[in-house]
């Protein structure tokens, strides 16, 4: 059985050690470096997860999780998130590179992972997390879920709980949002991309029209961001007509940018 306190405590010495983030490299944090499954990966392995035999991505986490005792018991809906939980973003068979994500929830309310927006290991916020690309929610078969006691180190905009009352996880509107995000440092560059198909909202929170998923654009300037795992947007146009900013989470290059 996975011990989920030493998986946790993995998570804490790889964000104290300063690991930065990339998907190449071990990817596990050995050689200073990891990803987001990667570093789960090693936190289970940590934690008595049998030797895979190599290091899973998004996509070949799933099953690894199953075999060793792991229940998906939520999929795109609503659950009471407990210690242990590990949530896998990114729809099966889209989710490779950029377009997943995983998490380790801490207690209802907290989640440590290795990110590209902190270049590293941090712990926030779930509500923070990047629930319309999709997810899976995994709970070790015969776990407690407690969450008493659990120390919460390296929070970012972290809050106490006031009340005992624990809403249940939701699928987040990003469009809910009271502060609206803005493209920053515009340069140019040129390429293509085609939009992700679990792609709901622009970088600026406008809806995604349903007609333009799985379709490939031109783009012709990439900003900066810090919106949930997306570091860029992507200025994508049809014509001279100007759709909007595209995150890097929701987008498939065809194309290098220049």
């Amino acid at each position: 059985m996975i011990q989920t306190d030493q998986a946790i405590n993995y998570m804490k010495h790889l964000a104290k050690k300063g690991i930065r983030y990339s998907m190449e490299g071990s990817r596990t944090g050995k050689d200073g470096t990891a990803d987001c499954s990667g570093a789960i990966y090693g936190a289970l392995r940590q934690a008595g997860m049998k030797a895979a035999g190599f290091v899973p991505s998004t996509e070949t986490l799933h099953a690894l999780l199953v075999k060793e005792g792991y229940k998906l018991i939520a999929f795109n809906k609503e659950w009471e998130a407990e210690k242990g939980d590990i949530v896998i973003f990114g729809i099966k068979g889209r989710s490779a590179g950029a377009g997943g994500h995983v998490v380790l929830f801490l207690d209802h309310d907290y989640v440590i992972h290795c990110n590209g927006l902190a270049n590293g290991v941090s712990v926030d916020k779930e509500t923070s997390l990047p629930y319309s690309m999709g997810y899976y929610v995994y709970r070790q078969e015969g776990s407690s879920g407690k969450a008493r006691g659990c120390e919460k180190p390296l929070e970012r905009n972290a809050r106490p709980a006031t009340s005992s009352e624990k809403p249940l996880k939701r699928n987040v509107d990003p469009a809910t949002s009271s502060e609206k995000p803005l493209p920053r440092n515009v340069r140019r560059a040129t390429g293509q991309l085609r939009i992700a198909r679990h792609a709901t909202h622009w970088l600026t929170r406008e809806a995604i029209l349903p007609a333009v998923l799985g379709q490939v654009y031109d783009y012709d300037a990439v900003a900066d961001c810090q919106v949930s795992v997306s570091k860029r947007a992507f200025r994508l146009k049809k014509g001279k007509v100007y759709l909007g900013w595209l995150l890097e989470q929701d987008a498939e290059l065809l194309g290098k940018s220049k």
